[in-house]
């Protein structure tokens, strides 16, 4: 009996060229052995950045980047047998040919036009895409209907490009009978793009940068640090005032996109919500400047799942994700694609339950002991939650007068399992409402000492 087509060996590899890298995504399936996984690299194209409209996007160039990924993957890609005319080598075998390449090039990303012909001229079988709105939209909204989430951020955040893209269900619609009849879905998407690299460095002389400062550093060693930046891309960033200035440019990003479509985003009050992250940004902050980036910059609250997509798996496969078997590309599994999550709650806290107990809950797994999980009010507090089984379940519930001010249960429970959501953190925004910066860096400083407190990672 021949196999059927899903069940199939077989590897795809998607590359993603956007904000100056190259992200490389190669994934295996073989579904009859359970076998499936996806190799990752990135490559920096920021030392070529002032040449990207030189001929420096070659057929050699292109070459060169195929030979690296295969030594990188240890896997053979492209098929030799022809001189001078690139090829993709067939697949066979686990670390042997691939089923197709797919090369997706965000309309964001410098000189695309060069960059996107060059790939053109250099192969026939390799397949381009173009990740734009309409993308993050099919994007956004079948990971919302496979992930069975009412409603769906996408935050994609690169320096010079800010974008917030929200999918969600509407309300019920009612027939004259008075029976649910449908659910209407919405789309909407909002954006910030420097158009050039002088602007984003002056950004830094605003009048409202320095009141969400913490560091005290001269404005000249200020704006010299964020020239460096901007003008020189990086993977990672160990000077923590550059991470100071780059959380406080991205929560006043956010915040302004909140302002300025207020009406077309909606409220930002979050239930059975998942919010993805991606880009560069999430890359060069930390966790808690990352969270504090998002939730302050969105004045985001309730409770919602946050996934950050620091490979860009879900950029590159996600449609795969969404449509399981019928992908035309591979099948893959969501334990795959998806980066453990963290589970954030956001309730409002009185200021009388400062320093108190917030929340109370367990971590169990059938039959052995469970482990308690608590929180505190004034902090934003990341729990790292036990791996003690496949699957965890979390349980417990809002103390001390603190509520979930827009739902009728201050009950939390959620469940962790690879053919789920893995989760990672359990996330507790215990700070009293509204979130205040300023009005000196000082008092940020402090602000941001007393909402560290008391993480148990």
């Amino acid at each position: 009996m021949s196999t059927l087509p899903i069940l199939k060996k077989s590897s795809f590899l998607t590359l993603l060229i956007k904000d100056n890298f190259v992200y490389a995504n190669l994934a295996y399936s073989d579904l009859t052995a359970e076998r499936t996984y996806i190799l990752s690299d990135s490559t920096d194209l920021s030392p070529l950045k002032f040449r990207l409209d030189d001929l420096i996007f070659s057929k050699n160039f292109w070459y060169d980047y195929f030979d690296s990924l295969e030594k990188v993957f240890d896997w053979d890609i492209v098929d030799r047998t022809f001189e001078g005319i690139f090829k993709i080598k067939e697949f066979e075998r686990e670390e042997v040919g691939v089923s197709g390449i797919k090369v997706v090039i965000d309309d964001n990303q410098p000189f695309f036009k060069k960059i996107f012909l060059s790939i053109k001229e250099f192969s026939n079988d390799i397949s381009l895409k173009i990740l734009d709105n309409k993308q993050f939209e099919l994007l956004s909204s079948g990971i919302r209907d496979r992930l069975y989430y009412d409603d769906v951020f996408w935050i994609d955040l690169d320096i010079s490009h800010f974008s917030v893209f929200r999918s969600r269900n509407g309300s019920m619609q009612t027939s004259i009978f008075g029976k649910p009849s449908s659910q209407e879905s919405s789309f909407v998407g909002c954006k910030i793009d420097w158009g050039n690299e002088i602007g984003l460095i002056d950004f830094m002389k605003s009048s409202k940068v320095p009141a969400f400062l913490s560091t005290d550093s001269s404005s000249e060693e200020i704006q010299n640090k964020w020239a460096n930046l901007i003008a020189h891309n990086c993977e990672y960033i160990q000077d923590p005032v550059l991470r100071d200035l780059l959380r406080a440019f991205t929560t006043l990003q956010l915040l302004s996109i909140k302002k300025d479509n207020r009406e077309r985003l909606g409220d930002t009050v979050c239930k059975n919500t998942g919010i993805f992250i991606s880009g560069n940004i999430p890359n060069l902050l930390t966790k808690r400047e990352l969270l504090l980036s998002i939730i302050d910059g969105l004045e985001l609250e309730g409770t919602f799942d946050l996934f950050v997509d620091k490979e860009n798996k879900i950029l590159t496969f996600g449609k795969s994700m969404i449509s399981k078997e019928q992908s035309e590309d591979i099948v893959v599994f969501k334990s795959d694609i998806l980066p453990k999550a963290y589970r954030v709650l956001i309730p409002e806290v009185p200021n009388s339950s400062k320093n108190k107990i917030i929340f109370s809950g367990k971590a169990s797994v059938q039959g052995v002991e469970g482990r308690d999980i608590y929180a505190l009010g004034s902090v934003l507090q990341i729990l790292k939650l036990p791996d003690i089984g496949e699957k965890v379940v979390v349980e417990g519930e809002l103390k001390n007068g603190s509520i979930f001010q827009h739902f009728t249960s201050n009950k939390v429970e959620f469940l962790s399992s690879k053919n789920t959501i893995l989760y990672d953190y359990l996330v507790i925004d215990g700070r009293h409402r509204p979130i205040i910066y300023g009005p000196t860096a000082e008092g940020n400083r402090i602000k941001l000492k007393i909402w560290g407190d008391g993480d148990k990672e």
